[in-house]
């Protein structure tokens, strides 16, 4: 009776576990007991008389695959095979419901006084929640891996001494690296000579977390970096996530260069006007002079010789047809000048004139403003920016063309555009607006999206507000678009005041008169004679002594030889045959002592080859027209002194 009770005590106890519990005789495996637990996850009653062998195929057992669990790996046939404990956690119950659980079995075998396995117990649990978040981990996992692996990103972390410790993504490619390939690698050794990264890694390894862009030979990334610590509170390491932009920079570019060609499109009337004015009176003082030199030839071959008033008047005449042929050609210089510098590729951070660049922009396109709407311009006096003129040049003109373009057609007298310039504080203001349609709201920052316009097809190309936002937002500015007090648009520019007030001036904008010429042996190399002949006529007069070649290759036997001393050459970039460039290449392997002397004149690079030698080359190099004398003064005078 102690004994029955003892046994039902046991019973109840084994039906509260949580756990599965099976006992099964040995050697046949048919069952001896099985709690409730074991019936609620086989989800049926044990079987009396099944075997062993039957387990599989009784109870539903299949491996992870779907496949029957074969009988040597089932939970009994390992402990009695290993004679002590196991674990196996490979096994899935197919439910009479048709519920599927994964469960974890330990099998342990029990031992008669003879030593003799006489049942093997198997308790088990239910896995399935388990199995089921290890499986989400997993595919989340490789969901992590894939996008790492092929998205332009870098995870990264290095410990306190700058050791990478992590370094993982697509994103190293552009370092010409792999996945790990850094890791053991020191930054502050690797990068001693890049003006900043090791100051980055400085101010991380003191425990600021903050964001950053880097340019790394090629590649550029946006980088988020913080610190790691351990329980104390002590600095162990930085983590960061990098960005590689390098693909997003290159098409900021090219979408910048693109805008300025179509741009230049639109500046095409209006600089037309420019032009084709002065052209006018310019072709017309001309057939002035051609007459009064006519006139002057015809008295000094008459058989009585002119008067001296005659002479005069006819030399006055010259005179005065050719002080607006002289004024014209500055115009159409001038304008010339300012497209140069609103198509060329933006130079290194300069100090930038805010006036200035408004004014260039009116110059280009005043005429087209005129016919269009009153400009009302406010143009106070403001600090300068750090920049590039060119770039704060685009801004304006895309700002102003996107005005002109949002009035209304109809009489100009209706339209107006606003321009003003101002300080407030330590920020520059550009303010662009106009009395047109405006921007609603939902519009004001996709506008500012690649592509995208409200206007009417053919009236713009959706990339001038990307461009005007590219452009300030790389000099730590900002634009944004309103509605003007009275209704329309006003846009927004503002940048940071240059530290530095000091402007850069170029040669053409300095009026103090040339030093006077040292004396030297200039070489002249241009194939069109008249451009050759005027710069060789004005460094004569000057006091130089001229050589005039036609052909780059003349130029180069001329030069190479070294027989004859020539101290500066004036060569033309463009050229048939052999260019500047080819001469420029041969000189560096013929007479490389002889190429510093040589100075390149261009009225327009035209090539990809031709535009990226003026950009390597652009302190050797001058656009025409431009004045020959001061040039060569200036370079042999800062050769002599250097």
């Amino acid at each position: 009776m102690a004994a029955t009770s003892r046994s039902l005590d046991l019973s109840r106890i084994l039906d509260t576990l949580p756990v599965g519990v099976w006992v099964a005789r040995v050697p046949t495996g048919e069952v001896a007991y099985a709690n409730r637990e074991s019936r609620e996850i086989l989800g049926m009653d044990a079987v009396e008389g099944a075997t062993i062998h039957e387990a599989a195929s009784t109870y539903g057992v299949f491996d992870l695959d779907g496949r029957p669990y074969p009988v040597e790996g089932l939970p009994f046939s390992r402990a009695l095979a290993a004679g002590g404990p196991v674990a196996v956690d490979d096994m899935v119950i197919h439910r009479p419901d048709g519920v599927h659980v994964n469960i974890r079995a330990f099998a342990y075998p029990v031992w008669s006084e003879a030593a003799e396995p006489t049942h093997v117990v198997v308790a088990f649990i239910d896995i399935t929640a388990e199995k089921r978040a290890e499986a989400a981990r997993k595919q989340t996992e490789s969901r992590l891996a894939f996008a790492v692996d092929h998205a332009p990103i870098v995870i990264w972390s290095a410990d306190r001494h700058g050791v990478v410790t992590l370094s993982q993504g697509a994103g190293l490619a552009s370092l010409g690296c792999q996945s790990s390939e850094l890791v053991g690698q020191n930054l502050f050794e690797l990068y001693a000579g890049h003006p900043s990264i090791p100051g980055f890694l400085r101010r991380a390894l003191t425990g600021e977390s903050f964001a950053y862009t880097v340019q790394a030979g090629e590649a550029v990334y946006e980088t988020w970096v913080t610190s790691m610590k351990d329980p104390s509170g002590q600095v162990t390491g930085i983590t960061a996530l990098s960005h590689d932009v390098t693909a997003l920079r290159k098409l900021q570019a090219s979408a910048i260069q693109n805008d300025r060609v179509i741009a230049l499109g639109t500046l095409a009337a209006s600089v037309a006007h420019e032009i084709n004015n002065p052209l006018s009176y310019m072709l017309g003082h001309l057939n002035l002079l051609s007459q009064s030199v006519d006139r002057l030839e015809q008295a000094t071959r008459a058989p009585v010789a002119p008067s001296r008033a005659e002479v005069f008047d006819l030399v006055t005449d010259i005179r005065e047809s050719l002080e607006p042929v002289r004024g014209g050609t500055e115009r159409v210089a001038a304008i010339t000048r300012e497209l140069r510098t609103f198509s060329h590729p933006a130079a290194e951070a300069a100090v930038v004139d805010v006036q200035a660049a408004v004014a260039s922009v009116l110059k280009l396109v005043g005429k087209e403003l005129e016919s269009r709407a009153e400009v009302i311009l406010d143009l106070q006096k403001t600090s300068p920016v750090a920049g590039s003129s060119a770039r704060l040049v685009q801004v304006v003109l895309n700002l102003v063309v996107n005005a002109m373009q949002a009035l209304p057609s109809g009489p100009s007298h209706a339209n107006r555009i606003w321009i003003r310039t101002a300080d407030h504080g330590d920020v520059v203001v550009i303010e662009v607006a106009d009395n047109g349609a405006g921007v609603r709201p939902e519009h004001r920052e996709r506008i500012f999206e690649p592509f995208q316009t409200t206007k009417e097809i053919g009236e713009g190309s959706g990339l001038g507000l990307f461009v005007c936002r590219n452009i300030v937002n790389a000099w730590s500015g900002q634009v944004t678009v309103d509605e003007r007090p009275g209704g329309g648009a006003r846009f927004r520019v503002e940048l940071p005041a240059a530290r530095e007030a000091e402007s850069t001036r170029s040669p053409e904008s300095d009026s103090a008169p040339p030093p006077p010429p040292a004396p030297g042996h200039v070489m002249i190399v241009d194939d069109d004679p008249r451009v050759a002949r005027i710069l060789c006529v004005q460094l004569e007069a000057a006091g130089y002594r001229v050589t005039v070649e036609p052909e780059a290759g003349q130029a180069l036997e001329h030069l190479a030889d070294g027989r004859d001393r020539i101290d500066l050459v004036y060569c033309d970039l463009m050229m048939k045959g052999l260019s500047g460039m080819d001469l420029a290449d041969a000189l560096a392997a013929r007479a490389p002592s002889r190429l510093d002397r040589v100075v390149f004149m261009t009225g327009g690079a035209f090539t990809p080859r031709a535009r990226e030698f003026r950009e390597a080359h652009a302190r050797r190099c001058v656009e025409k027209p431009f004045d020959v004398v001061a040039d060569a003064s200036q370079r042999l005078d800062a050769r002599a002194s250097g």
